[in-house]
């Protein structure tokens, strides 16, 4: 009997998908009393230590300054909160895989779905912010859908990728959060691209993650749609990393039974 295409079979598998998305949510705020708001307090926090930091202190000469970090920091979050969380994913549920088929699809895919529930709240309370600090609202923000969407890719392609890398060198987790921290400061996230220097100015074209900072600051930022150069370099590199970690992951699974201890 032929096997049903991945994708396919996923959709199959759509209320497995389901459920182990509402299980991840439900586990990370099980027992908090706080809950889902712990998904607003943790980036508000970091943005009030780093806006005092860069404002006050440093003193970084960009106007409304909050706004500007914020749009970046989300950006960030984005991609690095779910890639940190999804690497781990298949390994998390080795005990289950072992016992049932399921599509091993399922696992990156409903870590990478639940941390999105997070961040779409989170650019819901952009957007407020936005409100609370008088900007005007312009049609540029009808762009934000987009923006979402490709990062999401992004980030899917990444999570395959590491969570692959994962099952077979344990340290994979260590070295993506070190990767990203290092990463955090390459990338202009706490300040504008204007301020680095023109000689190293072209190192940031390879850094990808710059693009996808630049694409989300321009509608809430600077209030215009992104140039249309910038948004088919993202576009390209959302779906370049997709479909090599989606094609990673489906050439090495049925492999990771063996490889799980």
């Amino acid at each position: 009997m032929k096997r049903a295409s991945p994708i396919r079979e996923l959709f199959d598998y759509r209320d497995f998908l389901l459920n182990l998305t509402v299980a991840e949510l439900k586990l990370r705020y099980r027992d908090s009393l706080l809950g889902f708001l712990w998904t607003v307090l943790n980036p508000l926090f970091y943005l009030l230590i780093l806006s005092a930091v860069f404002s006050l202190i440093i003193r970084f000469q960009v106007p409304d300054y909050p706004i500007f970090l914020f749009s970046g920091l989300v950006s960030w979050l984005m991609i690095q909160q779910t890639v940190t969380i999804a690497t781990a994913s298949v390994v998390n549920n080795q005990a289950f895989l072992r016992k049932v088929y399921v599509p091993k699809l399922a696992f990156p895919v409903s870590n990478v779905l639940a941390r999105y529930t997070d961040h779409l709240i989170l650019v819901l309370i952009l957007l407020v912010f936005l409100a609370v600090r008088g900007a005007p609202f312009t049609w540029s923000l009808a762009f934000l859908p987009v923006a979402v969407a490709m990062h999401f890719f992004f980030s899917l392609g990444l999570s395959l990728l590491c969570a692959v890398a994962y099952i077979k060198i344990r340290d994979t987790q260590h070295v993506v959060a070190i990767v990203f921290q290092a990463l955090f400061y390459a990338t202009p996230v706490l300040y504008p691209l204007s301020l680095v220097p023109d000689r190293y100015r072209a190192l940031f074209r390879w850094n990808p993650f710059s693009y996808f900072v630049e694409m989300l600051r321009y509608p809430v930022y600077e209030g215009r749609f992104p140039p249309g150069r910038l948004v088919l370099t993202a576009a390209g590199l959302s779906l370049a990393v997709f479909v090599l970690g989606l094609w990673t992951f489906l050439r090495k699974d049925k492999y990771f039974v063996f490889h799980l201890s």
